[in-house]
């Protein structure tokens, strides 16, 4: 294969395990992206919930009930009779299929998110608007919401801890490629392998050009080799949209040459180089890559939390909800900096679709933008503000260390670096 002519229009990445083998969902942007435009009339009933054996242990299903118990009583008396027995169905029905879920989990994690459509109390059930369930491979925590959107700031904050990771595994005869994100691993179906990889035979001493002269055709021959890899990753990562590449190798100098022959701008994504043998596995492949990706991401939040207080030094930053929320409807946050704890309600203009907050954590009277009178209440304005920072090539940095999130703490866990 000739790796230099690797079309990036014709290359399609494809997963080689599916769900039946992995057990649980990869969340593609293209998801998050349909649940972001999701909203019922009758409200979405947004579910969160650990399923990994220790959480399962606590009963994750009373705290699931007593959840949707408050909701029920916060609600008492703006709902009329019509909007309980459709919100009590809900419940109803959302509580067998986690029965059935939680018998055989799947996954480390559960999203759910459901909206009713129309109640039928006869029949005992309710029809969906639509439902949503994604089994994850990364623990989130027991959380319940009911608004009129999907509640998405967990999913934010799995999607921030594992960026779009490539992993290249490669010696002087193949090159294998894994996928990394929300802390799993899995195979990708293309193998790029050296096309001749000549070893030495008795023709290549005395009855041939010498031992010395075919190391050299050798070595001549891996160097093609390395420049033809070096095109297929910088594809590789194109097509896969990777924020951050790991090398690894049986020989981590083999990885070392890679590296060096590399695009620089594929170049600056890699965060690690690691011996692995090429027979190594998915399960391989995760565990040694894990204390990497946990050294860059601690790592980029140190620095954009560095790069906040240094622009609210020079004027040049933003810090509580309210001026956070301000900069982002004028399109000026070019990085937006959250504690992962952080979430609070926000207001939507139903004509500009701004979005903005009071200071008694009541309504506005007026949007203050465009002065109308109509506002939509959401449950969670930072997750709008997030999506609408990222749609708008925007950063978002969700703060998870302890003593970074101290930091962020102390100016009320949310501010944005300003583009001008």
């Amino acid at each position: 294969m000739d790796l230099s002519r690797l079309d990036p229009d014709l290359l399609h990445l494809r997963l080689a395990t599916d769900f039946a083998e992995r057990g649980y969902d990869l969340l593609d942007d293209q998801a998050i992206a349909r649940l972001k435009a999701a909203s019922a009339e009758r409200g979405v009933l947004s579910l969160y919930l650990d399923t990994t054996p220790e959480a399962l242990a606590n009963n994750p299903l009373a705290l699931f009930k007593n959840a949707v118990h408050e909701i029920a009583a916060q609600r008492a008396e703006e709902w009329d009779h019509e909007q309980r027995t459709t919100f009590d169905l809900l419940v109803k029905d959302v509580t067998a299929q986690l029965q059935a879920e939680l018998e055989r989990p799947r996954g480390r994690g559960l999203a759910l998110f459901a909206a009713p459509g129309r109640a039928l109390p006869k029949k005992g059930h309710v029809d969906y608007a639509f439902s949503h369930r994604f089994h994850l491979p990364y623990p989130v925590g027991n959380r319940v919401a009911f608004g009129e959107r999907p509640l998405l700031t967990p999913l934010l904050v799995l999607r921030d801890e594992s960026p779009r990771t490539g992993v290249i595994l490669f010696d002087r005869q193949e090159l294998r490629c894994f996928f990394a994100l929300l802390g799993e691993v899995a195979p990708l179906d293309l193998v790029v392998a050296n096309p001749d990889p000549v070893p030495m035979t008795k023709a290549h001493t005395w009855q041939g050009y010498g031992e010395h002269n075919h190391h050299q055709w050798q070595e001549t021959h891996y160097r093609r080799y390395l420049a033809q890899a070096a095109v297929a990753v910088q594809k590789l990562a194109a097509a896969g949209r990777w924020k951050w590449l790991v090398l690894a190798s049986p020989d981590r100098q083999e990885a070392e040459h890679l590296q060096k022959v590399l695009d620089p701008r594929v170049a600056q994504r890699v965060i690690g180089a690691l011996s692995l043998p090429m027979s190594a596995d998915a399960t391989a492949v995760r565990e040694a890559i894990r204390p990497i990706l946990a050294e860059a991401e601690a790592a980029e939040e140190r620095a954009a939390l560095d790069q906040w207080e240094e622009a609210l030094g020079r004027g040049k930053g933003v810090a509580g909800l309210a001026d956070t929320l301000r900069a982002g409807e004028e399109y000026r946050l070019a990085t937006l900096v959250v504690d992962e704890g952080f979430s609070a309600r926000g207001w939507q203009c139903a004509r500009c679709e701004a979005l903005q907050t009071h200071s008694d954590g009541g309504a506005p009277a007026a949007c203050e933008w465009c002065g109308h009178e109509t506002l939509t209440e959401l449950t969670d304005a930072v997750a709008e503000l997030a999506l609408r920072v990222l749609h708008a090539g925007g950063a978002v940095e969700i703060v998870h260390a302890p003593d970074q999130r101290e930091r962020l703490r102390a100016r009320a866990s949310i501010g944005g670096v300003l583009r001008y």
